[in-house]
């Protein structure tokens, strides 16, 4: 989805990171499984790892080409939010009310998938986004959620 992921790589990978609360680890661990089973070892051409990572040590020295932040309270939500946006990578939550904290992204799964771009977030210096991902996107202003 951004056409600056190289700058994202880490020892030439990416590395997803989940953040989560401790309640969440089960959550976490079948997301880290989705992922891996999706994907087969490669994402957009890139070898990648999935990290799982609990909001307490999340910090900006966090290894991550994305993050996905579950849910959590609204104090590390945006602290989440806050690390990607110093970091200039991709953040995601499932919950489209996370994206009035500042996160980028939300992923609803309904009768079809359905991703939403926090729209304040669109015109970042650090992230490019591919064409083809603005036109499935739904734009959405966190003051609408």
């Amino acid at each position: 989805m951004d056409k600056k992921i190289k700058n994202k790589l880490i020892d030439n990978k990416i590395i997803y990171t989940i953040v989560y609360d401790e309640r969440d680890y089960e959550t976490a661990l079948d997301v880290k499984e989705y992922i891996e089973n999706t994907f087969k070892k490669y994402m957009n051409g890139y070898p990648y790892a999935v990290d799982l990572v609990k909001f307490s040590q999340l910090s900006v020295n966090t290894e991550a080409s994305a993050l996905y932040v579950l849910k959590s309270s609204t104090e590390n939500i945006k602290k989440a939010a806050n690390i990607a946006r110093q970091k200039g990578i991709i953040s995601f939550s499932y919950d489209i009310n996370n994206l009035k904290y500042d996160l980028l992204f939300s992923l609803i799964i309904e009768n079809s998938t359905i991703l939403y771009l926090n729209k304040e977030y669109l015109h970042t210096n650090n992230i490019d986004f591919v064409d083809s991902l603005l036109s499935m996107v739904r734009f959405i202003g966190k003051n609408s959620i």
